[in-house]
């Protein structure tokens, strides 16, 4: 286990924390290996972990996270499920659908465990 307080000990945390949601597990060379890529396999899921800031430095938040909120405390007044679709124009990316959209849910994962 990395060092505690550092940057890597974070990241192992969030790996672990995912795989324990997704019931998958953590990649041991956190993706960083070509035969084991991504940072936590679950049957049918490759997810990349993303950690970023810290309680000792907060980072600014993401431009959707004021949106995130305002839909999250719409949908819990009526006992549901927060989703935030995200649309941009990128026909270069493999992301994109035929029409050129690159379309994804952000959602917390604690939802899916529910």
């Amino acid at each position: 286990m990395a060092k505690r307080g550092t940057v890597k000990r974070k990241s192992v945390e969030q790996e672990n924390f995912i795989a324990a949601q997704y019931n998958g597990r953590r990649s041991a060379s956190s993706g960083a290996a070509d035969t084991d890529q991504g940072d936590v396999r679950t049957f049918e899921h490759l997810i990349e972990c993303k950690c970023m800031g810290n309680p000792e430095e907060p980072i600014k938040r993401p431009a959707f996270a004021k949106d995130f909120e305002k839909v999250t405390q719409e949908a819990w007044s009526e006992g549901r499920i927060p989703m935030l679709a995200i649309r941009w124009y990128d026909p270069e990316s493999i992301l994109a659908d035929r029409t050129g959209w690159v379309d994804v849910i952000v959602k917390r994962v604690v939802d899916d465990s529910l």
